[in-house]
């Protein structure tokens, strides 16, 4: 619908309402780019640093003794994320090493790498979505250990069972629900 004048009347000139009788007007002019406007980004502050680029990193041998170490340290430092939380980031990579783990070739299929890429996306964004999941996510190493599997399936199989400690090492330290 067009906007009104101040006798009544449709109009098309200028856009919005306009009544001059009650001296308010609220007409856009199709110009965002403004000051005030409320996609100024000035407006909002100082932006947040970026995290660091992600380097690909590979599962240590040890991985076991590294997800005890790391969850006795987080399970001791007070809040820290939830079973629930930790146990959807192992469904996304269950799911792949369901596929993986019964072949026998080096490299995963095209579809598992896939995978893997939006399981990497996926962590991601939750890390944006919590404080307690970033903190995890940055202890353990998750992002740089899914970015180092790369296409070799053994490192694959590595990582999954490096991301089954961190549930049981979380349960055993006391982890609980929500």
């Amino acid at each position: 619908m067009a906007g009104w004048n101040d006798n009544g009347r449709g109009g098309y000139g200028g856009g919005g309402y306009n009544n001059n009788r009650s001296g308010y007007s609220n007409s856009y002019n199709g110009n965002r780019s403004s000051s005030g406007s409320y996609n100024s980004r000035s407006s909002y502050g100082q932006q947040k640093e970026l995290p660091p680029e992600i380097t690909p990193k590979k599962v240590p041998e040890d991985y076991v003794d590294e997800a005890e170490r790391i969850m006795r340290s987080l399970m001791s430092g007070g809040k820290t994320v939830t079973t629930s939380k930790i146990r959807n980031l192992l469904s996304l990579v269950t799911d792949i090493f369901n596929t993986e783990n019964i072949r026998t070739e080096e490299k995963l299929r095209p579809e598992s790498v896939v995978k893997l890429n939006l399981m990497r996306v996926r962590v991601a964004y939750e890390c944006g979505r919590d404080d307690t999941v970033k903190s995890f996510v940055a202890q353990t190493n998750l992002l740089e250990y899914l970015k180092g599997i790369s296409t070799d399936r053994a490192d694959l199989i590595r990582f999954a069972h490096y991301m089954e400690a961190l549930v049981a090492f979380h349960r055993y330290f006391g982890g609980k629900e929500g």
